[in-house]
């Protein structure tokens, strides 16, 4: 459901151009979240990454009027599913879902859809990325490709050595996917393909103590280390007549496989069912065109290259099942941290800030007269601010109208000279002149570098010297001190401090809830006294 969803939503935002965001956090986001899979998971998510988006549920009429890409719900017999879907030449495209129809009119459509949307706004200004930005492992994975090209080129190929090798690659694929599955990695297309065959069930199949030939190592991971070494071999050197020997080799291996699924679990694995359909017809090619004329040194060097690809996958399979359990035991965490219920009772045991009240020319983002109220005391030179500074803005982004923000910088007034203190005096200036944009724009790249020399070039022209906002500093650092906030960074927020137990990464997450809450009660309270 997770990968489902999140290829839902990557789809979404490639359509509308968007490209620009963390999307290896996307899925830990999305699973982390107390009401996933929902609606609500998807716009949390997509807010969390200051991306633009609004939920609504509209009239069935206002279809043609809708974005030509968003995401919505629509009936797949007796539930419901999350979709993307597109409009395109008078056709509704609904991707990422189980139904079997794809493609509807818009009459077709509306009987099965239901008109809650999720919409997000289109990039206009979308470029594409250029060669020179593409990641390292893209380079490495071209120059891979055409070395393999240019090794296959140079050989000699008869019409039962390419057949050979592209069944050799054929089973290669197929173990890939066998293995994919043994290690938990779900995918719709391969769960439409194993239900092929009646009373199949890959998953069962792979993963039974039956799909074991030792211990640790299952009839998928032979299956890639045979196809695999095969062609391996044909690559880095050539056909040969010994290459009969590990594929006589592996027939009792195949036949444990189909006599197992036929007699012992009574489910058939497609995937494995083709795996042994072609291991067939390399062994029937094999006895007909290649002579059992055996070379010791041809043995050896298969053994040998058997051995190193063996070795290799093995660690590599390991660190992914690591990898996966890491993740696995992070989500449980990352859940746990953010169970509401937890936090505002660390909440209500933190300490109580009374002094709430703003000074006069100080920092303050978002609604002035907002209710809801963060205090922030943060200093530029403490590492820890950025992740802090990063979070009161994405707050920012997302809830600007329903909450203001006061950032408070605790540095040393009486020391002009100090770096810290130049640089406060500064972002004051920014913000009391030029506006609240102006000043994130500044502690952003401060925060981005945190270099004073590269960061002054840029604004060396704000006038700090003489600044009339010493006397704001002096307010900050007093009232810090007086409510013994000695540390940075440290947030209030409407008068209870921000628990230390949390990173800022569940920040935003919280500070939705309660805004939610605060918005809730606050729309009650009329409603509430008129009742009196």
């Amino acid at each position: 459901m997770k990968d489902n969803i999140e290829k839902i939503i990557h789809s979404t935002l490639l359509k509308n151009n968007i490209k620009e965001y963390p999307k290896k956090d996307l899925g830990l986001q999305l699973e982390i979240h107390p009401n996933f899979p929902s609606f609500q998971s998807i716009t949390d998510t997509l807010d969390y990454f200051n991306i633009d988006n609004i939920a609504v549920e509209v009239p069935k009429e206002a279809l043609a009027q809708l974005p030509e890409h968003f995401i919505s719900l629509v009936r797949n017999g007796d539930y419901e599913e999350i979709a993307a879907i597109t409009k395109k030449n008078g056709v509704i495209e609904v991707a990422h879902s189980d139904l079997k129809q794809k493609k509807f009119s818009f009459e077709e459509f509306t009987a099965i859809w239901e008109p809650k949307v999720i919409a997000v706004e289109k990039n206009e200004n979308a470029t594409q990325l250029k060669f020179s930005k593409a990641p390292l492992q893209l380079v490495f994975a071209i120059v891979t490709v055409l070395g393999i090209g240019y090794l296959l080129l140079q050989k000699s190929w008869s019409i039962e050595n390419l057949l050979f090798f592209l069944i050799a690659a054929g089973g290669t694929i197929l173990s890939v996917f066998a293995v994919r599955e043994s290690l938990g990695f779900q995918s719709q297309k391969l769960h439409q393909f194993c239900t092929s065959v009646g009373k199949s069930d890959c998953s069962e199949v792979i993963n039974s103590d039956r799909g074991k030939i030792f211990k640790d190592v299952s009839l998928a991971d032979s299956g890639i280390l045979f196809f695999g070494s095969l062609v391996a071999f044909i690559t880095l050197y050539s056909f040969t007549d010994s290459i009969i020997v590990p594929v006589l080799a592996g027939v009792p291996i195949v036949l444990y496989s189909l006599y197992s699924q036929a007699f012992v679990l009574k489910k058939w694995c497609a995937v494995c069912i083709g795996m042994a359909t072609l291991f067939i017809a390399l062994a029937g090619l094999s006895y007909t065109y290649f002579p059992l004329n055996i070379k010791i040194n041809e043995l050896i060097t298969f053994a040998f290259l058997f051995s190193v690809l063996a070795i290799t996958y093995f660690f590599i399979k390991n660190k992914i099942v690591a990898t996966k359990e890491l993740k696995s035991n992070n989500v449980k965490l990352n859940q746990f941290k953010r169970d509401e219920q937890l936090f505002n009772h660390l909440l209500s045991l933190s300490e109580t800030i009374k002094d709430t009240q703003t000074f006069e020319h100080e920092i303050i983002l978002g609604n002035p007269n907002a209710g809801f109220k963060l205090i922030s005391s943060t200093n530029p030179m403490c590492g820890f601010c950025k992740d802090a500074f990063e979070a009161y803005r994405r707050v920012y982004r997302t809830l600007s109208d329903n909450l203001q923000i006061v950032i408070r910088l605790k540095v040393n007034a009486d020391d002009l000279e100090n770096n810290a203190t130049i640089i406060s005096l500064i972002l004051l200036e920014i913000y009391n002149s030029q506006g609240q944009e102006a000043f994130i724009e500044a502690y952003t790249a401060w925060f981005e570098d945190r270099t004073f020399a590269n960061w002054i070039k840029k604004y060396d022209t704000v006038a700090y010297k003489n600044s009339p906002y010493i006397e704001v500093l002096k307010k900050q650092s007093k009232w810090a001190e007086d409510n013994h906030l000695m540390y940075t960074p440290a947030t209030v927020i409407n008068g209870s401090l921000y628990p230390k137990k949390y990173s800022y990464d569940e920040f935003f997450h919280f500070v939705n809830i309660m805004v939610e809450d605060y918005q809730e009660k606050f729309n009650q309270a009329p409603m509430v006294a008129e009742a009196q």
